[in-house]
């Protein structure tokens, strides 16, 4: 199934990535410590780095031209980056290590010349076009692209303020446009047990309810290790999830622990069986 989206919403998306690359490229240019530890191995200038390379990379799906990432790695085969979802990682890293530009500014303004090249080329009729997703086989509408690199921009940039001392918010409307506009139309057209931890998932058999504040609603069920991810449609529910926006974004992609966003109660389970409400996060598997 491809994630679609209104052109009143792809509207929203374009106009909220316009606003977050403009805060980023702001943010990168006042960078004090570049080599601060940032995300992992990273420091805040391979983060800065890993973000220049997905604006390379995402609108290269976007016009089906790819030749400018594959200067960088010239392993790529095929319309999609990666063989399976796993890779990515390896990938990331490996662009990362392929380019020695360490300039936060020269970052910037890689990103703000690859931003304006992607919102003049972008055909503005063609929201539910089909476009090749990273992975290999797998196909996403172009409006999911533009809410793909709306997500990179926003939990980066978290990641460079982060790392480099300096304060970067959230909006919570940015926040529903990432979860909706990327993460379920992604969920979307990848396989079934490609997000789900298989040991631990395994043997359930649930279905939450995901009421994200200023968002739709959402199904998530589990079958034996499998997910599908379904509109509302009145069927049983075994756990509602009620959730803060920016911290349902921070959690799922481990920017926040999960503990910590229930002791703030921006997480609250209900339902007849809410004792599954911790163990949802732990169902799902980051690349």
């Amino acid at each position: 199934m491809l994630g679609r989206a209104r052109p009143l919403e792809w509207g929203r998306g374009q106009k909220a990535l316009r606003q977050e690359v403009g805060r980023v490229v702001g943010l990168l240019r006042s960078v004090r410590n570049p080599t601060a530890p940032a995300l992992g191995d990273w420091k805040v200038a391979e983060v800065a780095m890993h973000l220049s390379q997905a604006w390379m990379a995402v609108p290269g799906l976007a016009g089906r031209d790819i030749s400018a990432i594959r200067e960088v790695l010239p392993e790529l085969t095929g319309p999609s980056l990666i063989r399976e979802l796993w890779d990515l990682s390896e990938l990331t890293s490996l662009g990362v290590r392929n380019d020695p530009e360490r300039n936060c500014s020269v970052l910037a303004d890689r990103i703000e010349q690859r931003a304006a090249g992607y919102f003049a080329a972008i055909d503005q009729t063609a929201a539910a076009d089909p476009r090749a997703w990273l992975v290999d086989g797998s196909e996403v509408a172009l409006s999911t692209l533009t809410y793909h690199l709306l997500n990179e921009t926003v939990v980066h940039g978290w990641d460079i303020a982060r790392g480099d001392g300096q304060r970067w918010e959230v909006r919570p409307d940015t926040a529903c446009l990432v979860l909706e506009g990327f993460l379920i139309p992604v969920l979307r057209a990848l396989g079934p047990r490609d997000f789900v931890d298989q040991v631990v998932a395994s043997r359930l058999r649930a279905t939450y309810e995901i009421r994200v504040k200023g968002c739709r609603r959402y199904m998530f069920v589990f079958h034996d290790g499998a997910l599908s991810v379904e509109d509302p449609e009145g069927q049983p529910v075994d756990c509602i999830i009620d959730a803060d926006p920016v911290a349902m974004l921070l959690v799922t992609w481990g920017r926040m622990h999960q503990s910590e966003a229930i002791v703030k109660r921006q997480l609250v389970a209900s339902g007849p069986k809410d004792y599954l409400g911790p163990r949802f996060r732990g169902l799902m598997r980051n690349p």
